[in-house]
């Protein structure tokens, strides 16, 4: 299956369910969050273990602002429900989403990556994560952009979902692990993270480790 990251970037994975299970059980790490995690409010300290370790008390900071934007719209939506939205609409809640993050980017001990991954802790359903290599290779193909400017970062993640290919593609891994309980932007997390990884690996020496990937590999 092919899939679009940012519109130019290309990659294939041969067997994503594969994939994305090994990916879920290697360890306790990614098990407790993806199947223990509960919904709500209650999911909130469940965020340290997708890698954002937080004290307890800086946390509480950023459920105060969260809980400020409680009637932002878009945390009602499903991705499909959002992709339905007029281009326009789309684009302002993208970068209203960007505002949000900002606000949660200037706690101390947050930044960008940890208000991602505490957002989609609270709305698996609409809310991606965006780790630090997935900012540099978005910076790659956009020279242009400049960090902070994390309204473009969300606009341009969501048209990821406007390539038919993909989110034809996505719809059917996703079918095919409803019994994960994961959702699509879950999903097509571990996808793009699985394929940084696999193109970005490098050795203790910082060099890069060349290896013949059989389930995934870049096309473009």
């Amino acid at each position: 299956m092919l899939f679009t990251l940012f519109r130019d970037r290309v990659f294939e994975v041969t067997k994503p369910e594969a994939l994305i299970e090994a990916y879920c059980f290697q360890s306790d790490f990614y098990a407790k969050y993806d199947f223990q995690c509960p919904k709500g409010d209650d999911s909130f300290e469940y965020v340290r273990f997708i890698g954002a370790r937080t004290k307890k008390s800086t946390l509480s900071y950023c459920k105060a602002v969260i809980d400020r934007h409680k009637d932002f719209s878009m945390f009602s939506l499903d991705l499909d429900l959002f992709l339905s939205k007029t281009p326009e609409v789309r684009t302002q809640l993208a970068f209203k989403l960007g505002e949000l993050t900002h606000e949660l980017d200037d706690i101390e001990g947050i930044g960008f990556s940890k208000a991602t991954k505490i957002l989609h802790t609270l709305y698996p359903e609409i809310i991606p994560m965006i780790d630090n290599p997935l900012q540099k290779e978005y910076k790659a193909l956009r020279p242009e952009w400049k960090k902070g400017d994390w309204g473009q970062l969300f606009k341009d993640y969501y048209e990821n979902f406007l390539v038919k290919e993909t989110y034809d593609n996505l719809n059917k891994v996703y079918n095919n692990l409803s019994f994960l309980g994961l959702t699509k932007v879950r999903i097509f997390d571990i996808l793009w993270w699985s394929f940084l990884k696999s193109k970005n690996l490098k050795d203790s020496k910082g060099e890069n480790v060349k290896i013949n990937w059989s389930t995934i590999k870049s096309i473009s």
